[in-house]
């Protein structure tokens, strides 16, 4: 009987350790999609492709990290600040909690980054 309860107990505690990993990853994967967004929209010259390019390239970050979003926001913003302009990219992304660790739990886990590059004021002009 003791057995069987420190059985349970011992699993119940490897599955949260698993989805704490998982949740870790996930906002890990949301924080270089973010960097990814920023980085990619700071060397277009039209903001609207920009915009696209960023929101694509976020979801493609995830992607290649195995994280899917239930729904997923990107916004670009620019900066400048002193002379400085900067894209800020902020990425929000709700992963479900059965793809991150529990099968069959709902609910999601929203994770949130953003991230900042700069605009290359030496690029070719167009």
């Amino acid at each position: 009987m003791e057995a069987a309860i420190l059985a349970g107990t011992l699993g119940l505690v490897i599955a949260f350790g698993i989805a704490g990993v998982r949740v870790a990853m996930a906002e890990s994967a949301t924080s270089q999609a973010a960097a990814s967004a920023a980085r990619i929209a700071s060397i277009q010259r039209d903001p609207d492709a920009a915009t696209t390019l960023a929101e694509e390239e976020a979801r493609e970050a995830l992607s290649r990290r195995g994280i899917r979003c239930a729904s997923m926001t990107v916004v670009v913003t620019v900066d400048e600040d002193g002379g400085l302009a900067v894209v800020r990219a902020e990425v929000s992304c709700d992963a479900l909690w059965s793809d991150l660790a529990i099968p069959g739990v709902p609910g999601a886990h929203r994770t949130t980054a953003s991230a900042v590059s700069p605009i290359d004021t030496l690029r070719e002009r167009g």
